[in-house]
C-alpha cells in the first residue's frame, strides 16, 4: 500500500512493465506469435519515465502521483497502470511504478461475396517504444488495389508528445494526414500544442429511399499550427492561445453511382450540382476554462478495468476570421464551442458534453455549415460486476455548402439493426440504454470476485430508440421512432484490460424495409465520454477546441 507522499522527497523511482497474461505459446509457434503480437516487447521504462510528472531529487505531492497515474492509463498501449509512494529509510519516497501492456496484435479482415475483401495487420506497441504501425490491403474488384500504412508515436524524443501519419490510397479516394503535438493531459501541464496537415479525397455517400445511392467526390485539404498557454492555479484554470487554419474544399462536379462494374454518372439530377469550391484562412482564438477532477472508476466502458472519470466543469471556446491578405477565399466568422460537465460517484455517475460550430458569412450576412453534437449518459452500479448504462445522443448539420447527410442506422452513432436501412436525414436522435454484467468475479481492490487469468468476460442486454429529421439533407425524410433490440457477448484481454471486445445481434423492432438482424463485431477503447461519429466529424471545418485539449 502507498502512503500520501506530499512535501517528501522522491528518492528513487522504480518502473516495473509487465507483459498482458497470456496463455503460454509453444515452442514452434513462437515465431509466428511473435509476428501477430502475442509475444512482443515490454515497454521500455524510458518510455513509461517520459510521462511522468515525479522527477528524483524533487518534492512529491499526492496530485503529482495521482496525475502521473491517470496520464499512463489514458496511453492506448496499456491496460493498467499503478504509481504508488513508498517512504524509505531516510525520511524521502520511493516512487513504485507498476503497468500492464495490452495485447499489441491488430488484425482485422473484410468479407464481400463470401471471400475476403480487405486485411489489416498491426502492432500497438512496436519494439515496447509506444509506437503503433498498421498496414492494410484491400481488394478493389472493378476499382484499383487499395493499400495504406499508419503509425502513430505516443511519445516523441523523450517527451509526451503525439506523431501520427497515415497514407492511403483507397480503391477510391486517398488520404494522406500527418499531425505533431502536445494536448493538455493535465492542469500541471503549462503549454499544449499542435500541428497538422491533411489531404484527404473520399467519395460522400448519400442513401435514397427507392433507388441505388449516389456518391460524391469531395477532396479536402487542411492545415493548422496553434499554442495555449495555462493561466490559473489548482483545480481551476483558464486557457488562452491562437491557432492558425487553413482549409480548401473541392467537391466533384456530378455525383456517381458506386457500381460493382465502374463509377456511372447520374444524369438524373438528383443531386443538384455543381457544387462551389471553397477555402479559407483563419487566424483564431482559443479560450477555455476548466474545473475537473478525475475519479477512478470499474466497470463503467470497460468491462472490469479501471478508467478515470471526470467530474466538473470544461469549456472550449474558438473564434476565428478569414484573412484575404493570407489568400482567404471567404470572409467570414467562425465560431467552435465544446463543453463537458459531470458529477457523480463510483457507484452512479452522470455527464453531458455538447459541441458544435457554425460561419458566418460577412458579404451575405447569414449562417451556414452549422454542425452539432453531442451525449448525455448515466451510469449505475447496483453491483460490483453489473452497470446499467442509459444514454442520448443528438447530431445535426444545417447549411452545409458541400450535400450532407446522417443515416438512421450509421454503424457508430445510429440505431444497431438498422445498419442497412436507407432512412436518412440532417439532424438524428438515438436513445439507448443497456445493462452489463460481467462473468466471474474481480480481485481488483475495492471490487468483489475473481477474474480468469487471460480474460474478462461479460454479457449485455440493450435497445435503441432513434429517429432522423429530413432538414436540408439531400434525400432527407422525416422518420418514425425505430426500435431495435439485442444481445451482446462482451470480453476483455488482458482481463485489466481498458479496451471492450464485443459481438453484438441486434433485431429491428419498428417496420423498415431495409432493416433486418445483424451480427456486429467491435473493438472500443475506454476513457473518452464520447466519441463522435465519423459521419459527424466528416461535416466539421477541423478547427475545433477538441484538437488542443485532452476531452474526458
Amino acid at each position: 500500500m502507498g502512503i500520501r507522499c506530499d512535501g517528501m522527497v522522491v528518492t528513487e523511482i522504480t518502473i516495473t512493465p509487465s507483459d498482458p497474461s497470456f496463455l503460454a505459446v509453444p515452442r514452434q509457434l513462437r515465431g509466428l506469435a511473435r509476428g501477430v503480437g502475442l509475444i512482443h516487447t515490454t515497454s521500455k521504462e524510458e518510455v513509461l519515465h517520459s510521462f511522468l510528472l515525479l522527477e528524483v531529487d524533487q518534492p512529491c505531492t499526492e496530485r503529482k502521483r495521482a496525475e502521473s497515474e491517470r496520464i499512463l492509463r489514458l496511453q492506448p498501449f496499456l491496460a493498467a497502470a499503478t504509481v504508488r509512494a513508498v517512504p524509505d529509510d531516510e525520511g524521502g519516497v520511493h516512487i513504485q511504478v507498476e503497468t500492464i501492456d495490452e495485447i499489441p496484435s491488430e488484425i482485422g479482415m473484410s468479407v464481400r461475396n463470401n471471400l475476403p475483401s480487405a486485411l489489416r495487420f498491426g502492432n500497438g506497441n512496436v519494439g515496447g517504444q509506444g509506437l503503433h504501425m498498421a498496414a492494410s490491403v484491400e481488394r478493389g474488384f472493378a476499382y484499383r488495389t487499395g493499400m495504406g500504412v499508419e503509425a502513430v508515436a505516443y511519445q516523441v524524443f523523450s517527451r509526451p508528445y503525439t506523431l501520427a501519419l497515415k497514407a492511403e490510397r483507397a480503391p477510391l479516394g486517398s488520404t494522406l494526414t500527418l499531425a505533431l503535438g502536445h494536448p493538455f493531459f493535465t492542469d500541471l501541464q503549462r503549454n499544449a500544442w499542435h500541428m497538422g496537415y491533411g489531404d484527404v479525397d473520399r467519395y460522400v455517400r448519400f442513401l435514397r429511399p427507392e433507388d441505388e445511392p449516389l456518391s460524391l467526390g469531395v477532396r479536402r485539404r487542411f492545415s493548422d499550427v496553434g499554442w495555449v498557454r495555462r493561466i490559473g492555479v489548482g483545480r481551476y484554470s483558464a486557457f488562452l492561445g491562437g491557432l492558425f487554419t487553413y482549409e480548401g474544399v473541392t467537391p466533384a462536379g456530378l455525383a456517381v453511382v458506386v457500381s460493382d462494374s465502374g463509377l456511372v454518372a447520374d444524369t438524373s439530377g438528383a443531386l443538384a450540382g455543381p457544387f462551389t469550391d471553397y477555402s479559407n484562412v483563419r487566424l483564431n482564438a482559443v479560450i477555455g476554462l476548466r474545473a475537473l477532477s478525475f475519479m477512478p472508476v470499474h466497470g463503467f466502458d470497460a468491462l472490469t478495468a479501471v478508467q478515470d472519470v471526470a467530474t466538473g466543469v470544461q469549456l472550449g471556446v474558438l473564434v476565428g476570421r478569414s484573412t484575404p491578405r493570407l489568400g482567404s477565399l471567404d470572409e467570414d466568422l467562425f465560431l467552435s464551442v465544446d463543453v463537458y460537465a459531470g458529477l457523480g460517484s463510483p457507484l452512479s455517475f452522470a455527464a453531458l458534453r455538447v459541441g458544435g460550430e457554425a460561419r458566418s458569412d460577412q458579404l451575405r450576412g447569414d449562417w451556414d455549415s452549422m454542425v452539432g453534437s453531442g451525449r448525455a449518459a448515466w451510469y449505475l452500479k447496483p453491483a460490483d460486476d453489473h452497470v446499467l448504462i442509459g444514454s442520448v445522443e443528438l447530431a445535426g448539420v444545417w447549411r452545409e455548402r458541400v450535400p450532407f447527410q446522417l443515416a438512421l442506422g450509421d454503424r457508430q452513432g445510429g440505431v444497431r439493426g438498422y445498419s442497412a436501412s436507407s432512412v436518412a436525414g440532417a439532424v438524428r436522435a438515438v436513445a439507448s440504454i443497456e445493462e452489463r454484467w460481467a462473468l466471474g468475479s474481480l480481485t481488483l481492490p475495492g471490487t468483489v470476485g475473481r477474474l480468469t487469468r487471460h480474460g474478462a468476460f461479460g454479457v449485455a442486454i440493450f435497445a435503441d430508440a432513434g429517429r432522423v429529421w429530413a432538414g436540408d439533407s439531400p434525400f432527407g425524410e422525416d422518420s418514425r421512432a425505430k426500435v431495435g433490440v439485442g444481445v451482446g457477448l462482451l470480453a476483455a484481454f488482458p482481463p485489466e484490460s481498458q479496451r471492450l471486445w464485443r459481438m453484438d445481434l441486434a433485431f429491428p423492432v419498428s417496420s423498415d424495409p431495409g432493416a433486418g438482424w445483424e451480427v456486429r463485431f467491435t473493438g472500443v477503447r475506454a476513457g473518452a465520454f464520447r466519441r463522435e461519429p465519423r459521419d459527424v466529424a466528416r461535416g466539421r471545418a477541423g478547427s475545433a477546441p477538441s484538437g488542443i485539449f485532452t476531452w474526458p
